[in-house]
């Protein structure tokens, strides 16, 4: 059975998973920083972006809730998901277990990842 290889990866940095995209090639999906201040979505997805990265998507919120826990604090973080059927919503990931809807305005944690293929 042929592996993923896994790439080397900056200190500080953690993989989280690779997935093959419409082309055939594996998209992989890093860690880059977690931010325990707690901002409104903008201003998380500003701080992201400052460190290389954007926030992570829903997908990557539950491969870090199963497999990487430890990295983040029981509490709320931002994803870069929209809830769709309110426009002043979006959804975070809650570290105790689910995922929600907040008002985008809400102060919460966020973590940022980066993606590439090689």
């Amino acid at each position: 059975m042929q592996q993923i290889q896994i790439p080397t990866l900056a200190e500080g940095r953690t993989y989280l998973y690779g997935r093959v995209n419409k082309h055939g090639d594996v998209e992989h999906t890093v860690l880059t920083a977690v931010n325990d201040e707690r901002l409104p979505r903008d201003l998380q997805r500003e701080w992201a972006k400052s460190v290389g990265g954007v926030l992570y998507n829903r997908i990557d919120a539950l491969v870090i809730y199963n497999e990487h826990r430890d990295l983040v604090k029981p509490e709320a973080y931002w994803t870069d998901d929209d809830v769709e059927w309110d426009g002043a919503c979006a959804w975070c990931q809650h570290f105790h277990g689910g995922q929600y809807g907040y008002r985008k305005s809400a102060a919460l944690r966020a973590v940022a990842v980066s993606r590439f293929t090689i």
